[in-house]
């Protein structure tokens, strides 16, 4: 399942004191949020992202940025910019628990949920893990995708690696 989410150039965070202050994701707190009103509309919202595995898009009011940093402006921008990185989804996969649909006054929705990504690039796959912020809005009585960022997390592996000592000067 193809999923919009980023382009194929990442950075990883160099300096190990960062590493520390990023935690390993955790469940959101159990009945916290609401994520039950409007039921219509959530089913409306998750059918529309499933409309091949993009889901619909304001073409002229989309923005996106990506977890490298890039911004892009309209479907067609962030289309041509992956297009041109030789870069494809291989998958993305929700990781079981960590989605959160709300939706305010039935006329917007934003999604937070964390995705295992793996991307076909030039160099080989690249398997990253993407917290992803999502906003819809309903217009002319249905949903579109208007505007995603995604934030590249780090795997406990990553962190790892990035506090452990390194050669002594």
């Amino acid at each position: 399942m193809k999923h919009l989410v980023i382009l194929a150039a990442f950075t990883l965070l160099s300096a190990p004191m960062l590493a520390q202050t990023l935690p390993d994701p955790h469940t959101p707190p159990s009945g916290k949020y609401n994520t039950t009103n409007y039921p219509n509309d959530r089913k409306a919202i998750t059918a529309m992202r499933l409309i091949d595995g993009l889901g619909k898009h304001c073409p002229d009011d989309y923005v996106t940025v990506n977890p490298d940093g890039k911004i892009d402006y309209g479907f067609e921008e962030w289309k041509q910019g992956f297009i041109k990185a030789g870069s494809s989804f291989k998958s993305v996969t929700p990781v079981p628990g960590m989605e959160i649909l709300r939706i305010y006054e039935g006329k917007t929705a934003i999604l937070n949920n964390l995705l295992d990504v793996v991307l076909d690039t030039p160099k080989g796959d690249l398997k990253i893990r993407v917290q992803r912020m999502e906003v819809f809005v309903k217009q002319n009585g249905g949903w579109c995708f208007v505007a995603g960022q995604g934030t590249r997390t780090l795997f406990k592996e990553e962190l790892g690696a990035m506090q452990a000592p390194g050669p002594k000067k």
